[in-house]
C-alpha cells in the first residue's frame, strides 16, 4: 500500500475515533460544532491526501458505486434550493446552534464517501469499523459513569468527579460526549450489531456459549453488553425503537444462515436482552412494569425529555413544517433552503404551539428528518433524499456475509431514529460511511487474490 493511501486510512481511523468523543467546554455549543469543525478538518486532510495520491501516479483516482448519481442529484436539489434560501449563509454554513446540515456539511460528507470507496482497501474498512467500534466502548462508559453520579466531563472541566457541572438530569437520561440522550442511543444502536455478529458465526458449529472462543468472543460480549446497557441508561425511546426494529431485520436476515448449534447463541442473547430489560428502568419496562411512585420533574424540554406532551408538541411541529412546505409553489419545490427551519417555521407556527409548555423555544428542526426536508428543501429536496437512502440500502450485499448484515440493521437504525429526530454529525458520517464500508468489504470479498486464495484452501 503506497503511503498516500496508509495516510488516508489512518485519516479515517481518526475520524471515527474521535468524532465521536470530542467536545470543548469554552466553545457556546459543547458539542456539535466542535465535531463538525473536526469534520472539516480531517476531511480536508483526506482530500488533500487522494489529490496528492492522483498525482503521484498520475490518473485520476476515482471508484465509480451505485451512489454516485443518487449522491449527486442530492447535492444538486439542496444546492437548488440553497440558491433561493430566505437566509443563504444558513443554509451553507448550517444553523447556528448546531451548523451540522448546511450543503458545506453535505458535500463534506459526500467527498468523505468517494474517499473512502476510492482509496480504502476491506481490511483498512475493516480496522476503520472496528475502531468505531472501540470508540463506542470508550463512549458507553463514559455514559455508564454518568447513570452512577460521576462524570468525566465534571472531572475535567470543574475538577469534581460527579455530575453537579450539568444543568441536565444526567444521571436519569445520560448523554455522555454526544450532548443528548437519543444522539447518543442513536450513535450506540448504529454500531451496537457489530459486536453481536461476532457471537453468532454462520458456517460453523457454535460451541456452549463461551466455550473455546477465547479472548476475542468474550471482548465481543462485553462490549455487547456495554452498548446494550448505555442504550437503556438513556431511555431514549427512539433508540429503543430503533434497535427493536432493527434486531429483527439483523435476525432475520441471519438465522437462516445459522448452523443449528448457533441457534443457542441466538436463545441465550435474546434472553439476555430480555433481562437487562426488565432489570434496568427504561420506557420499555416502564410500560411492562409501571412504576407507583410519582415522575420526577423534567429538566429539559418536554419534546426531547419523554410522556405524552413529547408527542403532542411533535405532532404540532410536523404540521408547522407542512405548512411551510404548502405555503407556496416555492417552497413546494425546493423549500425555504437547506438549515432554515428556525427562520420559516414562525411564519407558519401552529396557534397550537402556544398553548404548551414549549412556547417559547426556538425550533430550529423539525423533529423528523424527512419533514425537515420538505420544509426547507421542497419536494426535489426530500424525492433526492429518499432515492439516495434507497440507493444506500441497495449497496448492503447480504447474502454472503454476515459482518454486511450487522452494518446494515446498524444503517436502518439511522433512518428510524431520524424519523422521530434528527441527524448529527456522527450519525451523517455513519449514513454515508456504512454503506461506503460495506462496498469496501464486499469487492475485497470478491477480489481475485481472495478468490484465488479460497480456492487453494480448498483444493487442500
Amino acid at each position: 500500500m503506497s503511503w498516500p493511501k496508509r495516510l488516508i486510512s489512518s485519516f479515517y481511523f481518526l475520524l471515527f475515533i474521535f468524532v465521536p468523543l470530542v467536545w470543548l467546554s469554552n466553545t457556546s455549543e459543547l458539542f456539535e460544532f466542535n465535531k463538525l469543525i473536526l469534520t472539516y478538518v480531517l476531511t480536508t486532510l483526506i482530500v488533500g491526501t487522494w489529490a496528492i495520491r492522483c498525482i503521484l501516479e498520475k490518473k485520476f483516482i476515482f471508484k465509480h458505486t451505485l451512489l454516485d448519481w443518487p449522491i449527486l442529484i442530492f447535492l444538486i436539489t439542496q444546492s437548488l434550493s440553497l440558491l433561493f434560501s430566505i437566509d443563504p449563509h444558513v443554509s451553507w454554513f448550517g444553523y447556528y446552534s448546531r451548523w451540522n446540515g448546511g450543503l458545506l456539511s453535505l458535500l463534506s460528507y459526500s467527498l468523505l464517501y468517494w474517499a473512502f470507496v476510492s482509496n480504502m482497501d476491506s481490511k483498512s474498512a475493516l480496522r476503520a469499523v472496528h475502531c468505531a467500534l472501540w470508540s463506542a466502548a470508550v463512549v458507553a462508559i463514559y455514559g455508564s459513569l454518568e447513570h452512577f453520579g460521576v462524570s468525566v466531563s465534571c472531572l475535567l472541566t470543574t475538577g469534581s468527579f460527579n455530575v453537579s457541572c450539568w444543568v441536565q438530569d444526567v444521571q436519569t437520561r445520560i448523554f455522555a460526549t454526544l450532548g443528548q440522550p437519543n444522539w447518543l442511543a442513536a450513535y450506540i444502536v448504529a454500531l451496537i450489531f457489530v459486536p453481536l455478529s461476532y457471537l453468532t458465526p454462520f458456517r460453523s458449529p457454535s460451541p456452549k456459549l463461551g466455550e473455546g472462543l477465547g479472548v476475542r468472543y468474550w471482548t465481543n460480549l462485553g462490549i455487547f453488553i456495554s452498548l446494550f446497557l448505555t442504550l437503556l441508561f438513556t431511555k431514549s425511546r427512539s433508540g429503543l425503537l430503533a434497535f427493536g426494529i432493527s434486531s429483527i431485520v439483523f435476525w432475520c436476515l441471519s438465522l437462516g444462515k445459522l448452523e443449528i448449534r448457533s441457534i443457542r447463541n441466538f436463545i441465550i442473547l435474546n434472553s439476555l436482552f430480555l433481562i437487562l430489560v426488565l432489570l434496568v428502568p427504561n420506557p420499555i419496562r416502564d410500560l411492562v412494569l409501571p412504576s407507583t411512585q410519582p415522575l420526577a420533574p423534567s429538566t429539559g424540554p418536554a419534546l426531547e425529555s419523554g410522556g405524552t406532551e413529547s408527542g403532542t408538541i411533535r405532532k404540532i411541529v410536523w404540521t408547522g413544517a407542512l405548512r411551510i412546505w404548502q405555503a407556496n409553489p416555492k417552497n413546494f419545490l425546493i423549500g425555504t433552503g437547506p438549515e432554515t427551519f428556525a427562520q420559516a417555521y414562525y411564519q407558519y407556527r401552529p396557534l397550537e404551539h402556544n398553548q404548551t409548555s414549549e412556547w417559547e423555544l426556538l425550533y430550529n428542526k423539525a423533529h423528523n428528518e424527512f419533514l425537515n426536508y420538505l420544509a426547507t428543501t421542497g419536494i426535489l429536496g426530500l424525492g433526492s433524499y429518499i432515492v439516495l437512502l434507497i440507493a444506500m440500502a441497495r449497496v448492503f450485499q447480504i447474502s454472503n456475509f454476515k459482518f454486511q448484515i450487522a452494518l446494515f440493521a446498524g444503517w436502518a437504525s439511522i433512518i428510524v431514529t431520524n424519523f422521530w429526530g434528527f441527524s448529527v454529525v456522527i450519525m451523517q458520517l455513519l449514513l454515508f460511511l456504512l454503506p461506503a464500508t460495506a462496498i469496501v468489504i464486499e469487492d475485497g470479498e470478491q477480489s481475485p487474490e481472495r478468490s484465488r486464495r479460497a480456492k487453494s484452501n480448498h483444493d487442500k
